[in-house]
């Protein structure tokens, strides 16, 4: 119980009120004493008592515990929840992708990764790394390729060269013939060893390609090869289909270049009475297409033409004067030019080699 309290908004007011009889024993309460205010108040002689229920207090009280209870259980279950969806959806993916990059590291190239659910960013993140993945060894194989392809190709001039160095160190009579096989195995090798420094150069370019590009009139360069091709192959059709000019964004010696190779691919593998068209057309982007009539070429060899020493069949041999490079470094110059190349052939129809550049403004 608590004492006299002098706090004059909770002494009653006692007006009016007689004498109160003496008490004749001790004041009595009700009920559990933990659940009442008590206040007494002195009135003359008398001690007067007050006592208030506190069961409300003690009520609302409760109902605050259990609330909170029940909302630390709903909050431990949120965060439960939570921690647990990060676990399995970021931190567990992500050890994964670890372990696998490891592994890979380790020489585990086959190894992928899997990330889990679809659609969250570690799966995202996992197929971009994927890609990535593919695209390294893609490139791996291709240069193993490149490599041996270039071994082979450079194998044969050589063997030609020592051969005929120890029949010309014998004393044999054929000194001559010897010499002249040397030095037509010597250009060759010099034809493969430019080739290979120019596609060097042309991969080395930045994302912006050749930066002496410029306005170009396609039309004079395309007469120019036309008349050239005329003396190497005096017997041969061979045309040019125009406008009066075709402006393009590009390198003139490098738009000879390209021009040129696709139009010596033509004549060297297709029949000497076939004939070739070379024509312009100059429209959203100016397109340089190489049309011959001979024998065409099967659909699956069409994706891997602008390969590096890629040959089609003994056609397209050694034989014929090719080292497999001329179409690579179209496709390269091309690259270097932002701009796009390709092929269209049919077996028994004939080929269309054609690349495309940027129109450039000259005005």
């Amino acid at each position: 119980m608590q004492g006299p309290s002098n706090d004059p908004d909770l002494i009653p007011d006692l007006k009016g009120v007689g004498d109160l009889p003496k008490p004749t024993g001790r004041p009595t309460i009700s009920g559990n004493a933990s659940e009442v205010r008590v206040v007494t108040v002195r009135n003359g002689p008398v001690d007067v008592v007050i006592a208030i229920s506190a069961q409300s207090a003690h009520d609302a009280t409760e109902r605050l515990i259990i609330t909170l209870i029940i909302a630390g259980l709903a909050l431990t279950v949120v965060v439960g929840s939570v921690v647990g969806w990060v676990h399995r959806l970021g931190l567990v993916p992500i050890a994964r992708m670890t372990e696998a990059a490891d592994a890979i590291t380790a020489g585990a190239t086959k190894r992928r990764i899997d990330a889990g659910p679809p659609g969250t960013e570690a799966d995202r993140l996992a197929k971009a790394l994927n890609t990535m993945i593919d695209t390294t060894r893609a490139t791996e194989d291709r240069m193993r390729r490149f490599v041996a392809d270039a071994s082979h190709e450079l194998r044969t001039p050589l063997t030609t060269l020592r051969g005929y160095s120890a029949l010309h160190s014998s004393g044999a009579d054929e000194v001559h013939d010897a010499m002249r096989r040397i030095n037509d195995e010597a250009q060759r090798m010099s034809r493969i060893v430019e080739a290979l420094l120019d596609l060097n150069n042309l991969d080395n370019l930045d994302e912006h390609g050749l930066t002496d590009r410029g306005p170009v009139d396609v039309v004079p360069l395309i007469t120019a090869i036309v008349d050239d091709l005329h003396v190497i192959a005096p017997g041969r059709s061979i045309e040019i289909e125009s406008p009066t000019s075709a402006f393009a964004d590009a390198v003139p010696d490098r738009v000879t270049q390209a021009v040129l190779s696709l139009a010596t691919n033509a004549l060297r593998h297709t029949p000497h009475d076939a004939p070739i068209t070379i024509r312009v057309t100059a429209a959203n982007a100016v397109r340089i297409a190489v049309i011959d009539h001979g024998p065409g070429i099967p659909p699956e060899h069409l994706p891997h033409l602008f390969d590096r020493f890629y040959r089609v069949d003994t056609g397209r041999a050694r034989s014929a004067g090719g080292n497999g490079l001329g179409l690579a470094i179209v496709a390269a110059i091309m690259h270097a030019h932002n701009g796009t190349h390709g092929v269209d052939a049919q077996p028994d129809v004939g080929s269309t080699f054609w690349i495309e550049f940027r129109t450039a403004a000259t005005g």
